[in-house]
């Protein structure tokens, strides 16, 4: 199942005003909906890597072994970040963080953990010349990304992969962390 959340602010609550901030997807899956491996294969590219990461491939439907023992014995469904893309005047206040930390908390009855696979939306351009310098941009766009889930509590497990133990208080924290730090930055 996945889920489309449009984040927009209603300008002076007058119907029909509203700025729009940012588009986020959340794909869920659990032991119902079969192998998920086989299931996101193919789908897209994030969730194409990230399944044969957080999932078994010797027992199918199961989590990966590693990861099983990792996360707390608390739910049994797991939440896919995919996309988060704030649009640019929104950027750079920690909101793409606190909105994506939102909608996990709001979907995340029965989830055992929040899984996401941070890199930008578009792909390093091989074919350009200035191919090193994309490199870098790509590997520092990366970087901040990690870092920007870092403060909602996701940690590296492998090949790229972040998790978020919903099974522990850290989301519950860390919003109210942002939410202060974001009340700081608007008051300024």
């Amino acid at each position: 199942m996945t889920f489309h959340v449009s984040a927009d602010i209603a300008e002076d609550s007058l119907p029909g005003d509203s700025s729009h901030v940012g588009d986020l997807d959340i794909t869920l899956v659990g032991p119902e909906t079969g192998d998920p491996v086989t299931l996101l294969d193919g789908y897209d590219a994030k969730l194409s890597h990230i399944a044969p990461v957080v999932f078994s491939l010797e027992e199918p439907g199961e989590l990966d072994p590693g990861l099983d023992d990792q996360l707390e014995v608390s739910g049994s469904q797991i939440l896919i970040l995919r996309n988060v893309k704030l649009v640019a005047p929104w950027r750079g206040f920690g909101l793409g963080a606190l909105l994506a930390g939102t909608a996990i908390k709001r979907l995340s009855a029965g989830a055992r953990a929040a899984v996401c696979y941070p890199a930008p939306i578009s792909e390093p351009d091989s074919a350009a010349q200035d191919s090193q310098d994309d490199d870098d941009a790509w590997d520092r766009a990366v970087a901040a990304l990690q870092r920007t889930w870092g403060r909602l509590g996701f940690e590296h497990f492998r090949d790229g992969v972040f998790v978020l133990d919903l099974g522990l208080v850290t989301l519950d924290e860390r919003l109210a962390q942002l939410s202060r730090a974001i009340g700081r930055v608007s008051t300024r």
